[in-house]
């Protein structure tokens, strides 16, 4: 599932490449903002807290929090392409990743699911899809020793600023088949449709909108008149 060691591109960051100790915030109604002390008010009295805005890549209006937080490995969500330096330098002004966790009780504790996500099944098979939720990675040392899976519903970003210090916190990386395997996997979770858009017919919305629009012309005559439209000066 992982390449060696040695075989891991040092210049640069992967999809899917493993990387050890980031933090994961949890935002919540326990998320304290930076403040600072109005200077209008009486000393006397209880003195209005105001928030203080800070600067991000020229933005305005960004704001400092304090927030719990749990540092765990994760994993590159963004694309490959992407992720290639230009110039020496990440163009990403966020790199997206998702948390590792243990494998839940409930799905240990089932032969038949464990196997189901052990297998990384493909999510595009209708007849049997496997676990979306999860993309299951083999034990190993550097991720604790025990399998466990990454969570795709568990996301952060972090600034591309950050490149060369996420290149050092990798740990590992996948394989191309494997690579191949969770950015599909990673597809079909975040892009596979409800039922009622399965029962609507919209499996492919852009081949809906041209028979729409050709429907819509049908109807309204708009092509048929403009091509049955006689010439304003017939040739005698």
């Amino acid at each position: 599932m992982y390449v060696a060691g040695s075989q891991m591109d040092s210049s640069c960051l992967r999809q899917g490449d493993i990387l050890g100790g980031v933090p994961f915030p949890v935002i919540d109604a326990d998320a304290a903002i930076l403040g600072q002390i109005d200077a209008g008010f009486d000393v006397s009295v209880s003195r209005t807290l105001t928030v203080m805005p800070r600067t991000h890549r020229n933005q305005p209006d960004y704001i400092t929090m304090q927030v719990k937080a749990r540092v765990d490995p994760c994993i590159v969500l963004a694309h490959c392409c992407e992720l290639e330096p230009r110039h020496g330098k990440c163009i990403l002004p966020m790199i997206t990743v998702a948390r590792i966790i243990p494998i839940k009780a409930s799905i240990r504790q089932d032969a038949a699911k464990l196997a189901s996500l052990q297998a990384n099944k493909d999510p595009r098979n209708p007849e049997d899809h496997g676990i979306i939720d999860y993309f299951y990675l083999e034990p190993h040392e550097m991720i604790g020793g025990e399998g466990c899976v990454v969570d795709f519903s568990q996301t952060t970003s972090i600034s591309g600023s950050e490149y060369q210090s996420l290149i050092r916190r990798r740990v590992l990386q996948l394989s191309d088949r494997d690579r191949v395997k969770f950015k599909i996997k990673l597809a079909a979770f975040l892009g596979r449709l409800t039922d009622d858009e399965f029962k609507a017919g919209l499996e492919n919305p852009w081949l809906g909108e041209r028979a729409d629009d050709e429907k819509g012309i049908r109807n309204t005559g708009t092509r048929n008149d403009a091509e049955s439209k006689p010439d304003d000066n017939p040739r005698s």
